[in-house]
């Protein structure tokens, strides 16, 4: 995969797939950008389509700075559209593909064509949801055995797998300087009666003036109400229903049926190309 280096020095792996319109796509979690192939690849032969692996996931760098990782990320998808040459991009994701796509949008609005969205996160059980899974099991880890315990988690454990110099970056931080890091971060998802998005001000919202695609959410975590208070707060934006039964991403999403959430995304595929399209 070809690889780009940050202002600030980290690196980044990314993939380019297709031609046309540049669809920048992020996906949920921390999971590498390859774990959207099948939607990159049903976008590809009407797009140009950007999948790429955010500091912390797949085999890009570790960094543990700033008020916020989803801050970092947006700040370096701007920064990567601008060194494709190739944008202003259709920012597109579904849950943290989904804030990153909105954050870079709001810190960046010059690398965005437009918003393309699903699986907004959002509510107090969400945003518990996912402070805890995001922060909770890393910092308990450093508490308990330092670094080192961090490094034997099987998050970190994958990381340094796909990128074997991430061990040494990581065994190198201070585990006190670590754990306050992450509750840092944690805070960036506490519940808010004026974030919507978890995260993100309803009144930055508003301020968005791009064509938006919003499908509904499924489950708690990500709920229906939030993708309709979107809809509604964002200017011009379009809501639309969830293109897979309710059920079918529930299955997936409790472990109840073995495969990914990430294999009904090629669905969305139609829905976003003739979006596209039609504001071209």
């Amino acid at each position: 995969m070809p690889r780009f280096t940050t202002p600030d020095g980290g690196t980044l792996h990314y993939r380019l797939r297709g031609a046309g319109p540049l669809i920048a796509l992020t996906p949920g979690g921390r999971e590498p950008g390859e774990a959207v192939s099948a939607l990159a690849d049903a976008l590809a032969p009407d797009a140009t389509v950007l999948t790429w692996d955010r500091r912390n996931t797949g085999a890009s760098d570790l960094t543990f700075h700033g008020e916020s990782e989803q801050a970092i990320w947006a700040g370096d998808l701007g920064a990567l559209i601008d060194h494709l040459g190739r944008g202003p991009a259709w920012l597109a994701g579904g849950s943290a593909g989904c804030r990153v796509s909105v954050a870079t949008a709001l810190c960046r609005p010059d690398t965005a064509a437009g918003l393309l969205l699903w699986s907004a996160s959002g509510g107090a059980y969400g945003c518990q949801f996912l402070g805890f899974s995001y922060h909770v099991p890393y910092l308990m880890a450093a508490a308990r055995g330092g670094m080192a315990a961090v490094a034997e988690t099987p998050f970190f454990a994958e990381r340094i797998a796909c990128n074997p110099a991430s061990r040494d970056r990581l065994l190198a931080l201070d585990p006190d300087a670590f754990v306050a890091m992450l509750r840092r971060w944690n805070e960036a998802f506490y519940h808010r009666g004026d974030c919507t998005l978890a995260g993100v001000p309803d009144a930055a919202l508003a301020t968005i003036a791009l064509p938006t695609l919003i499908f509904e959410g499924d489950d708690d975590v990500h709920p229906p109400e939030v993708s309709r208070a979107m809809a509604r707060l964002i200017p011009h934006a379009t809501l639309r229903a969830s293109p897979w039964p309710r059920e079918a991403w529930i299955d997936r999403f409790s472990g109840r049926m073995a495969g990914s959430v990430f294999d009904l995304y090629p669905l969305l595929a139609p829905a976003i190309i003739g979006f596209i399209g039609a504001a071209r």
